[in-house]
């Protein structure tokens, strides 16, 4: 079992990178701010330290250089929605061992990690029949949907695209999916009534809603009404893929021994 540190300013990244990588049996420990780290730094030993580039007002670079002052040795990965040549550079010559973009996903985070500690491979995208997992689409905008078909294929999920609420139904009427991925706001059916029927035909169901704005009603609503969690637009894929392989694996493990 490895100690892993890991920097960030939003909850729902620290949220889902802990439960990710406890899922693999390491001990993770997470702070919202570069004070908070360097005190618990100075109090007890890490085998990693994961840091965003961006950590509310702090820079990560200059995180990584006063975490090198205190402990030379221990790996630091700096990972950032907004990589650029330049970025990569410096923090390189400040003292990090990796750079990751946060859209690179979950698998290659674990990978480049396993590098450095005892952490095994990244939860698949099979089931124990060796199916592939389905994951269905909904979004009324035609370029969002390519997207994230693009991104999920290459994650090794089978994927099913729907336009609006009604043809969710309907697709969703005579196959099972893993999970649905689901827009609130959409001509024909909105969201919130989509979840609503949607849950109603198939109980249990994966839903994560997912928003153009943050709008707290709604949310609220949603997650009222069963749907699994959220992710707002412009998409961290790294964020959504640990969410859905974070619920994939808990159904896993949850599931009977045959």
């Amino acid at each position: 079992m490895s100690k892993i540190l890991v920097i960030d300013d939003e909850i729902g990244i620290r949220e889902v990178v802990k439960e990710a990588l406890s899922k693999e049996g390491h001990e993770v420990t997470t702070v919202p701010s570069a004070e908070q780290a360097y005190a618990i730094l100075l109090k007890q030993p890490f085998d990693l330290v994961l840091s965003d580039i961006n950590i509310g007002e702090s820079s990560g670079i200059d995180v990584l250089k006063k975490i090198r002052e205190l402990q030379k040795e221990i790996p630091v990965i700096i990972y950032s929605g907004s990589i650029t040549p330049a970025i990569e550079a410096e923090a390189i010559q400040a003292g990090a061992n990796a750079v990751l973009s946060k859209d690179v996903g979950i698998a290659a985070l674990i990978s480049e990690i396993s590098k450095h500690t005892k952490i095994e491979a990244p939860l698949s995208a099979g089931s124990a029949s060796g199916e592939k997992k389905k994951i269905l689409l909904v979004d009324d905008e035609a370029e969002i949907r390519s997207v994230l078909t693009a991104f999920f294929n290459k994650k090794g999920f089978e994927t099913k695209e729907a336009e609006n609420g009604e043809q969710a139904l309907e697709i969703a009427r005579d196959e099972d999916f893993a999970v649905v991925l689901l827009d609130i706001d959409m001509p024909v059916m909105d969201g919130l009534t989509t979840l609503e029927k949607l849950l109603a035909m198939k109980p249990g169901i994966c839903v994560i809603m997912v928003t153009g704005r943050q709008d707290d009603d709604k949310v609220k609503k949603a997650m009222d009404l069963g749907a699994y969690n959220y992710v707002l637009k412009p998409f961290e894929f790294l964020y959504l893929e640990l969410i859905i392989k974070s619920k994939l694996g808990s159904t896993e493990s949850d599931a009977p021994a045959v």
